[in-house]
């Protein structure tokens, strides 16, 4: 497993996971005291799935997809955890 720390702003996307040729399974932690919000590159506050500070969630990407992260607020970090 590896675990990366992406450091996530309120004024633009921040890609938190590249595309692979395989389904991922990953773990994303909000390590931030606002929220924040996942989606593709266009992602905001409206149209991504939101995570609570300190939320945990457990999520698959299919094939071919990159996800991103948006924060609300103030600059925040969002934690990683995905297989090799």
């Amino acid at each position: 497993m590896i675990s990366q720390n992406f450091s996530v702003t309120p004024g633009a996307a921040v890609k938190i996971l590249d595309s692979q040729n395989f389904e991922q399974h990953v773990y994303i932690h909000n390590n931030h005291s606002n929220k924040m919000y996942l989606g593709g590159s266009d992602v905001s506050s409206t149209n991504g799935l939101h995570l609570d500070n300190g939320q945990f969630i457990e999520l698959r990407i299919p094939q071919d997809n990159e996800l991103y992260a948006i924060s609300e607020g103030t600059t925040g970090d969002i934690v990683v955890l995905r297989p090799r």
